[in-house]
């Protein structure tokens, strides 16, 4: 199995960017060094209901991204990375028992592609001083599918995106030309390692979640996105999020600068019910 730090070394190749930046020095394509950085990090209500439950979800933002998304509704975070600060293994260790001890039902961590080799090891930290809850990877799905084999002990719970099935739409959107082969690829190995979702007492505590947010304009995208999980995976649990909003650069974008419609909106409900796939449809 691979061992993430020999991913990064002085040329990184953690993620399927491969951008070769020697982290140590310079910026890689993820904005970011070979350093934590976090943007901030708190109990948060607002996921699926699994991960949220009553006490909230301990979540923690890292700053930068290895996407370049032009609609992200965090880019202050993952695009500008303002707002950050860089923390040690050991401090991102004593956040996580910090979260646990406010009673969080688990460990968010958002963003964390670019900064897994250095996670993993703050996660050894933080379970050798009595962690115990839950860590739920919460990401775009660009991660290498040998990265998350090398994952398996350290993840419990993968929350991840299945944006989109063109990849001419990843290059314009998102920076990145082939982003449905990677994600998908990525995902069957978090559905090998952990399976369906697992919950005690309505708390997740093993399995993988695949979210797909509905773009405005880009009906076929989602479309091929819920057949491909029903095709490929049809018992995973799946949530369907209505959220956007014009945000950073897509207030320009001809398709991206509104939000969903009605007619959309019943068009995605329809085809939910239609594929009879389980899991959670986030009201407008």
């Amino acid at each position: 199995m691979v061992k993430l730090k020999d991913l990064v070394g002085n040329s990184c190749k953690l993620c399927p960017r491969e951008c070769g930046v020697d982290r140590n020095r310079f910026k890689g394509l993820c904005k970011t060094y070979n350093k934590l950085e976090i943007a901030s990090y708190n109990i948060h209500c607002g996921e699926e209901p699994p991960i949220s439950g009553k006490n909230g979800s301990g979540t923690i933002f890292f700053a930068g991204c290895n996407l370049g998304c032009i609609y992200c509704q965090n880019y202050p975070i993952s695009q500008l990375v303002k707002a950050k600060r860089a923390v040690t293994t050991e401090e991102l260790a004593d956040i996580m028992l910090k979260l646990q001890r406010k009673k969080a039902h688990n460990i968010n961590l958002v963003t964390p592609s670019h900064f897994v080799h250095l996670i993993t090891e703050a996660i050894k930290i933080a379970r050798n001083k009595g962690l115990t809850i839950p860590i739920v990877y919460n990401t775009s799905s660009y991660d290498k599918e040998e990265v998350i084999y090398a994952l398996d002990d350290f993840v419990d719970v993968y929350l991840a995106d299945l944006k989109y099935t063109d990849n001419k739409i990843s290059k314009e959107l998102s920076g990145v030309s082939n982003y449905f082969d990677v994600a998908t690829k990525a995902i069957l190995a978090m559905y090998r390692t952990k399976g369906k979702l697992v919950l005690k007492d309505g708390i997740a505590k093993k399995g993988l979640i695949v979210r797909h947010l509905v773009l405005p304009g880009f009906l076929k995208n989602t479309e091929r996105a819920l057949y491909w999980i029903k095709e490929n995976i049809p018992d995973v649990t799946v949530s369907v999020m209505f959220q956007y909003f014009p945000a950073y650069k897509a207030l320009n974008h001809e398709k991206l600068n509104r939000k969903i419609n009605p007619d959309e909106y019943f068009y995605v409900l329809n085809l939910v019910e239609k594929l009879e796939l389980d899991g959670y449809i986030q009201e407008v």
